[in-house]
């Protein structure tokens, strides 16, 4: 389960439809002003019947904005010119030319995982992927492209300005990144920067409507404010999937680009992945959307498994490192509640260790709810009562199913006392076919050694029998 998190917000949402230019449409401070008094009660929960009942969308995108020349870049003999903007009918596009004449062949990125770091009108997004090869002393004409539904959902509609890093390489992966470029638009005076545009428009009407979702929750608690990075709100969101999405607005108030990471992340006091799920810059003065989609951190095929019926609360924590990758921030929790949700898991199961405060319980073996893939997963509940912290990782190449040895994946976990988490072992297709496993009911026994340490003192090493006969 230790993913980098690679999709926009708007992705999650799934099958988003399209724009409706139909009917009556509402501001987002219009209906911010109808939710205001929900959001302040105590409850945290905007109106579902209100977005049901209306009929209202959002408007269309504004694209009146112009940019005139800006040269962005101009050292190491590359220059890098935004020369204007070109509306098309899905999205903006930021026009560049890059000129290199720094004697080397390059190539230029930006959005990458590698280094995404451009914002729009002081919003960090996802979108705006740009890679142009440029041989020496020659020019390219490229764009960057943002994709009108992700900047509306944002409450962005109009440009007023664009942050954009760039990467160049060369041709013995050299990198040089340069920090972000700001352009404005002719909107850059006129528009109002103090205005959270997101917060009015996630939990509008119009949005709701528009992209067929609705807010569970919603707060402006400031659950989180360490070294200069604050939590301005925290939500959820189901989409017409039935999926929940946890979301969490943060502002770097610093004067340096910081890259906030979500961890230990756990659905109704249950850890479901103790190791980094994303890493997300924020440039200095801006704001960034963090959105975790929690069927992706625990696959709902084990939701009822683990006793999991609804999500009632989500906890996680969040730490903070420099552009060099040097951490200036520990974790720090923060939890997420969904009001009048009983936040429940289940730590029953069949007892296959327990020593020196550590229990391990074996739930089930399941087959991939995808029917394309044949892989296995044994689903385990480990509890610690040991009073300290304890790191668990799988012994290489130790697993063994009905006594013939198997390839597998097991992610190991870092659980601190008091803590439950699942345990997951993920049994390969091709190495099951190889020893004549066709079915989850075939598996009669997986035998696996552990490691188990504290304060990387290992203090046992135990092989883990599981019989599922």
């Amino acid at each position: 389960m230790n993913n980098k998190k690679i999709v926009s917000l708007l992705l999650t949402l799934c099958f988003i439809t399209a724009f409706i230019v139909c009917g009556s449409s509402v501001s987002a401070g219009e209906d911010a002003g109808d939710q205001k008094g929900t959001e302040n009660s105590g409850e945290n929960t905007p109106s579902e019947a209100k977005s049901e009942q209306s009929d209202e969308v959002l408007g269309t995108f504004n694209k009146n904005a112009s940019l005139a020349e800006t040269v962005m870049v101009a050292e190491s003999g590359v220059k890098i010119t935004a020369t204007g903007l070109d509306y098309t009918d899905y999205s903006v596009e930021l026009e560049l030319t890059i000129e290199n004449n720094s004697g080397k062949n390059l190539s230029f990125y930006s959005g990458s995982l590698g280094y995404g770091c451009n914002s729009v009108n002081g919003y960090m997004i996802n979108d705006g992927y740009l890679n142009c090869d440029v041989a020496n002393g020659k020019k390219a004409n490229d764009s960057i492209s943002f994709d009108y539904d992700e900047l509306m959902l944002y409450g962005i509609n109009e440009i007023a300005d664009m942050e954009i890093g760039f990467n160049m390489s060369d041709d013995d992966y050299n990198n040089t990144y340069f920090t972000p470029r700001q352009v404005k638009t002719s909107a850059f005076d006129a528009h109002d920067y103090s205005r959270d545009c997101y917060q009015e428009t996630i939990t509008s009407r119009a949005a709701m409507n528009t992209y067929e979702y609705k807010i569970t929750c919603f707060s402006q608690d400031p659950l989180y404010d360490v070294n200069g990075v604050k939590l301005l709100s925290s939500g959820m969101m189901k989409n017409q999937d039935g999926e929940t999405i946890l979301l969490l607005e943060l502002e770097n108030t610093t004067e340096n680009m910081v890259y906030v990471s979500t961890s230990d992340i756990a659905v109704n006091g249950l850890v479901v992945n103790s190791s980094t799920w994303s890493s997300d810059a924020i440039n200095s003065g801006r704001r960034g959307i963090i959105d975790i989609e929690i069927s992706s951190v625990l696959d709902p095929a084990y939701w009822s498994v683990y006793g999991i019926k609804k999500v009632g609360s989500v906890t996680l924590s969040l730490g903070q490192k420099d552009s060099d990758g040097n951490n200036i921030a520990d974790k720090t929790p923060v939890e997420v509640v969904v009001p009048g949700v009983k936040a429940k898991y289940d730590a029953s199961g069949k007892e296959v260790y327990n020593n020196g405060g550590l229990r391990i319980v074996a739930k089930t073996i399941l087959e991939d709810p995808d029917e394309d893939i044949s892989d296995m997963y044994v689903l385990l509940l480990a509890e610690n009562k040991s009073g300290k912290t304890l790191s668990i990782e799988d012994v290489y190449d130790s697993l063994s199913v009905n006594g013939f040895m198997t390839d597998y994946l097991c992610y190991g976990l870092d659980l601190a006392d008091g803590e439950c988490a699942v345990l997951e072992i993920e049994l390969d297709e091709s190495s099951l076919e190889d020893n004549k496993i066709a079915s989850a009911s075939a598996v009669k026994e997986v035998e696996v050694g552990f490691e188990i340490e504290d304060e990387n003192d290992t203090i046992d090493e135990p092989v883990i029998t599981i019989s599922f006969e």
